[in-house]
């Protein structure tokens, strides 16, 4: 630390900022978690790197990424949140209660591991589960969270949202279908000659900003024939893998079928989102550690 400076002059709320940047790795979306503009996050930030006397964080892949070397700032820092929370009284004593949580079944199998951990945490709490393909109203059916793979953009009443991160995309094909089309036509005829898989959605998403409902094959440059449609990703890729045609799926998801080949990867053009939402104020100790558990598994699927 720089000699001119003490620990008294040190301000927890460019350390909270440290942290939001840190699980965001966006500006935006961490200015938006801790209610602020932009520019007084990045205030924050420098004022924190001016403290410490050294960078904080790197861009990479077009995101913010912790700084090497700086690991055990993190550490710190965290230790910090949980102190802080302990010693203004932030951590209620939790009775525990039911969770009442809506995940595209497309998702489950990411976040079930999460869910569990979080009740070896929290063993009080009951979750209830929806795996709708839908988008529900939070506050009429009673939901407390839902991950959605869009961001609301209208009727957001009082709901609380935090993106939990990007995932890339991909036309995908069985090993085997692909085989069979590159042997009778050509690897050329793999754009033209191929039967296509289709996200169909059965329901609005017009008060979302969803990718899968604006997906367009012919913007990708496949031209071959729509023989199926499904209204949900994971029964797409199920066909895909058994030789159905080609599918434009999520990286993560492709990536669980080891018998699939991607024939394009649309990730450098073609971004998808994955969003927490909540009825809940996300302030209390038991979904602050929920909200961060989310998080960090979404970043795992950014990179898997």
């Amino acid at each position: 630390m720089p000699q001119n400076l003490s620990y008294d002059s040190a301000n927890w709320d460019n350390v909270k900022a440290f942290l939001a940047l840190y699980r965001e790795r966006d500006y935006q979306a961490a200015a938006e978690s801790l209610g602020i503009d932009g520019s007084t996050l990045r205030r924050k930030i420098q004022s924190l790197e001016a403290f410490l006397g050294y960078s904080l964080f790197v861009r990479e892949n077009n995101r913010w990424a912790l700084a090497p070397g700086t690991e055990d700032v993190l550490k710190a820092a965290v230790d910090m949140e949980s102190a802080t929370r302990l010693f203004f009284g932030l951590t209620p004593g939790d009775k525990g209660g039911v969770i009442k949580v809506s995940i595209p079944f497309v998702l489950v199998n990411q976040f079930s591991d999460v869910l569990i951990a979080f009740r070896k945490i929290y063993p009080e709490f009951t979750f209830d589960i929806s795996s709708d393909a839908r988008f529900v109203d939070l506050e009429r059916e009673g939901f407390d969270f839902a991950i959605r793979l869009a961001r609301p953009i209208s009727n957001m009443n009082s709901l609380k949202i935090k993106r939990l991160g990007t995932f890339g995309l991909g036309v995908f094909g069985s090993a085997s279908y692909i085989d069979d089309i590159v042997d009778e036509f050509g690897k050329d005829a793999l754009r033209d000659k191929s039967d296509l898989i289709k996200t169909g959605i059965g329901f609005s998403y017009k008060t979302h900003d969803f990718v899968f409902g604006l997906l367009d094959w012919e913007q990708l440059g496949f031209y071959g024939n729509i023989k199926i449609m499904c209204d949900d990703l994971e029964s797409c890729a199920r066909f895909c893998d058994k030789g159905a045609g080609l599918a434009i799926l999520p990286k993560f998801l492709a990536h669980r079928y080891p018998n699939m080949s991607c024939v394009y990867d649309a990730s450098d053009t073609l971004m998808a989102e994955l969003w927490l939402i909540s009825r809940l104020d996300m302030k209390s100790d038991w979904q602050v550690v929920l909200g961060n558990m989310l998080s960090a598994k979404s970043k795992e699927m950014e990179v898997s």
